[in-house]
């Protein structure tokens, strides 16, 4: 069975579209592409799941659209704090050598 899932690209992010399929591959086979700013997803379902289970598949997904949209963000947005903490330790550790 085929299904058809759409998200906004104004709103979520295509990285983390795909990075939430990926963690669903043994649930569906996604197809995705982006028309006219809308995050298309065609989910290929194999006959063992009921229609009951893939709405529940579905919404599972969306959640973890959102989750990975999410982290993204905060990546992005805690990149130079990371960086900082990150330039601090190897300067310690003497790969780094002092001029």
């Amino acid at each position: 069975m085929v299904t058809e899932v759409t998200f906004d690209e104004a709103v979520f992010n295509l990285d983390a579209v795909k990075t939430a399929c990926y963690k669903f591959l043994d649930k569906f086979s996604p197809s995705i592409e982006v028309r006219d700013g809308v995050i298309v997803c065609q989910l290929q379902f194999d006959s063992r799941f009921s229609e009951a289970s893939i709405v529940e598949e579905i919404a599972n997904l969306k959640k973890e659209v959102l989750d990975q949209d999410l982290r993204q963000k905060l990546k992005i947005e805690t990149e130079p704090v990371r960086n900082l903490f990150l330039a601090h330790a190897f300067s310690k550790t003497g790969l780094i050598a002092d001029e």
